[in-house]
Formats: structure tokens, sequence, C-alpha cells
């Protein structure tokens, strides 16, 4: 090979090493400025709304300049849609769950301890929030409304709870009624949790006990 017939093999790794570690650690405070990018973002989101918050509100928060963000995200907008990204993946988690043949009891409790577990960071209480509001603020693109909307976990529940009645695993009523009191209590949690970080999380029992006889 052209350049390295006269270089030991020894020296041609170390000089291969010399090369890649420099791109390696670009590499790495590239993915770490996306992240804080992310995190200052939706943080800010949250606690101002996507209308309150600016360009400059975010790249404050992240350490970094606005020319530097643009390089990562054209606009605040590119980040809220990266982050709807994340929610959507989550709720289509959820109605794959509750469209799978399982145990009615077992499928919300394991849908609650998912979802309360997850509550221990920070990064999910806000998608939890930011979620609502999405669907909630007129200034929110309505691209990004249809992305995240509940209807597929909601609809995806309701036979499932019909079903935990006919077994009997859950109280009378009407179902649509039963599946909004179990998705609001855990929307109810996250809000909590988010302004009072300290406080415990409940557990999953509770949740569940709102279908239960």
């Amino acid at each position: 090979m052209p350049g390295r017939k006269n270089i030991s093999p020894e020296l041609w790794r170390r000089k291969s090493r010399v090369v890649e570690e420099p791109r390696n650690l670009r590499q790495q405070q590239s993915d770490d400025t996306r992240r804080r990018l992310l995190d200052a973002s939706l943080q800010l989101f949250v606690h101002k709304g996507f209308a309150g918050t600016t360009v400059r509100d975010i790249a404050k928060a992240a350490g970094v300049s606005p020319g530097l963000m643009f390089h990562y995200f054209p606009s605040k907008q590119a980040l809220l849609q990266e982050h709807v990204r994340v929610i959507r993946s989550g709720v289509d988690l959820m109605a794959q769950r509750l469209n799978a043949a399982g145990d009615p009891l077992e499928t919300f409790t394991e849908i609650a301890r998912t979802i309360l577990d997850s509550f221990r960071e920070n990064y999910s209480k806000n998608l939890f929030l930011l979620a609502n509001q999405v669907l909630s603020f007129d200034s929110i693109p309505r691209a990004a409304k249809n992305a995240v909307s509940a209807t597929r976990s909601i609809e995806a529940s309701v036979p499932l709870v019909v079903r935990g009645q006919r077994k009997q695993q859950f109280k009378r009523g009407d179902p649509l009624a039963l599946v909004v009191a179990f998705w609001g209590a855990l929307q109810g949690i996250a809000e909590v949790l988010i302004w009072n970080p300290n406080a415990p999380i409940p557990d999953p029992e509770v949740i569940v006990s709102i279908l239960r006889p």
C-alpha cells in the first residue's frame, strides 16, 4: 500500500489511533451538545410553553451560542419535532401492549408500572407533560398534535377494559370513563412530580385500583 511499505504494523496502528481519537472526541462533543440542546428545550417547553420559549432561551440554557444551535437544529420547531418523535414511539409502544392478547389486569398493571418507573427520570416526566401541551396549545403545529395524539392508546384501552369487566377483574360502568380515569391519573402524577420532585411515586396498584371492583 503506498505510504505504508516502510512503516511497521505497530507504528501504523499508533498513527491510526492518533487520527481516530480526535475524531471520536469530536463526535462525543457533538453528541453532548445535541443532548444538552434537547434537554434544555424540553425543560423550557414544559415550564414556559412552546410559544413562550425563544431560540435564545434554549441556547443560553444549553450553554451554547444561537449560531451553534442552528448547526444542530434549524429552529425550535425542529427541536419540538424531535421530542414529538420520541413521544410518538412511546404512544405506539403503549398501543402495541394494549392490542396484544394479554390478560387485562396484568396489562394495565404493567403499563402503570412502566410509566411510573419512567417518572423517576425528569426527561420522561417532561415528555409526558409536553405531550399534553402539544395537544392543548393552539401555538403547536397541527402535524405535531396528530403525531402525539393519545387516541390510539385510549381506543385500544376500551376493549381491554371491556374484557376485564367480563372477567370480573374491573368494576362495572362506562369503559371509556374508566380509561379516562386511568390515563388521567397518570397525567396528574406527572404534573405533581414536575412541580414537587420530592413527592413519592405511587405504587402501580394505586392506579390500577381505579379499574378494580
